[in-house]
C-alpha cells in the first residue's frame, strides 16, 4: 500500500545535541501551520543533560506542550522495562484507573528520575492525554496517515542506522509509505526512507513509543483505531 507523503519540510538537529524530539515537534506544528517559533519550541520543550539522570526529549513533555496549545494528543508504547502488567491493564479500563494505578508506581518507584517520569506521565493525563498500551502496529502509523495525521516514533538509534556506536533513543516523524518503505523525516541524519521490517524492528527495540497529534477538529469518529 502507498501513502502520499505529508508535506513536511526536514528539520535537523545541530551535531552532538539529543534536540530530535523537539526538531520532530516544530516539523508536525510547522505542518499544522501553527505559529509556534523554534525559539519557543526550544523553550518549551525541555532536553535534559545526561548528568541530570535523564536524557534528552519526552514524549509526554511534547503531549503536554500540544495539548496546552489546544491539540488531541495520543501516545501509544509497549514498554514493559518501564510500565508493569497492571499499569498495562489499567490503560483498558478508564483513565480514571490507569490515574490511580500510574499514582500507585509513583510510590513503588525508587529513583527520583523515574518518579520524575511518572509525574509527567499523570500530568499528560490530567491535561486530557490518552495512552494505549499495545504492541508497535504499523497498521497504527498508516491509519495516521490515512488521516493526514504525521506519527513521531521512538527508536534505536543502532538499529536504524545499523551502526553500534548509535547507542541512544532517536525521534523521527514518519509521513508517508512507498510499496514495503515507509517515508521518514530524521533530524540527525536525514535518511528519506527505510523498510517496512527494519522500521518495525528499530521501534520495537525502543518499546514501541509512538506519539501522534492532531487538531480538535479531526473527531475520533474519524479515527477508529484511537478509541
Amino acid at each position: 500500500m502507498n501513502i502520499s507523503p505529508l508535506p513536511i519540510k526536514l528539520v535537523r538537529q545541530q551535531p552532538k545535541t539529543s534536540d530530535c524530539l523537539r526538531c520532530c515537534a516544530l516539523m508536525v506544528f510547522n505542518f499544522y501551520a501553527d505559529p509556534i517559533t523554534k525559539e519557543q519550541v526550544w523553550h518549551k520543550l525541555h532536553v535534559y543533560k545526561k548528568h541530570s539522570g535523564l536524557s534528552g526529549g519526552y514524549v509526554q513533555d511534547l503531549g503536554k506542550l500540544a495539548l496546552s496549545k489546544g491539540y488531541q494528543a495520543l501516545i501509544y508504547h509497549n514498554d514493559w522495562q518501564w510500565w508493569p502488567k497492571e499499569t498495562g491493564e489499567a490503560v483498558k479500563k478508564s483513565k480514571s484507573s490507569l490515574l490511580t494505578n500510574l499514582k500507585v508506581l509513583l510510590k513503588k518507584k525508587k529513583k527520583w528520575q523515574d518518579k520524575k517520569i511518572v509525574r509527567k506521565e499523570i500530568g499528560f493525563l490530567k491535561k486530557g492525554g490518552k495512552f494505549f498500551f499495545e504492541l508497535p502496529k504499523t497498521a497504527t502509523i498508516d491509519n495516521c496517515l490515512l488521516k493526514k495525521i504525521p506519527v513521531i516514533i521512538l527508536v534505536r538509534g543502532e538499529e536504524l542506522y545499523q551502526d553500534p556506536e548509535s547507542d541512544y533513543s532517536h525521534a523521527m516523524v514518519v509521513v508517508g509509505k512507498k510499496d514495503n518503505n515507509y517515508l521518514i523525516k530524521d533530524p540527525r541524519w536525514a535518511l528519506e526512507e527505510i523498510e517496512t521490517d527494519h522500521l518495525q524492528y528499530a521501534w520495537a527495540r525502543q518499546g514501541g513509543w509512538l506519539l501522534a497529534i492532531y487538531p480538535n477538529k479531526k473527531s475520533e469518529d474519524q479515527l477508529p483505531l484511537f478509541k
